[in-house]
């Protein structure tokens, strides 16, 4: 009996370790879930900030095509340009 009641203080020492080990792995893992996580919404927050540039620039090209024509005002119907800056604010005044 001496030498079962040994192993049984013994085994859950074992496993309070082996749950300690997996507890730092499940940690360590989600750890670098979140950083890569964290780096793909940063790199898709640079594409997107590109994204607006691009739009914009190509936003001014029509608008100047139009102006050429006369016809700028009358085709987007209430302003010449609008644009929506960072603050998620319209801004009507670019020039």
């Amino acid at each position: 009996t001496g030498f079962h009641t040994f192993v049984r203080w013994v085994l859950p020492q074992l496993g309070v370790s082996e749950l300690e080990k997996t507890a730092v792995n499940i940690s360590s893992v989600t750890e670098k879930m979140g950083n890569l996580t964290r780096d793909a919404i940063q790199a898709m927050q640079e594409k997107i900030n590109s994204l607006k540039t691009i739009t914009a620039q190509n936003r001014l090209g029509l608008d100047l095509l139009l102006a050429k024509e006369g016809r700028l005002c009358t085709v987007i119907n209430q302003s010449c340009c609008t644009y929506i800056n960072n603050q998620k604010r319209v801004e009507t005044d670019l020039h």
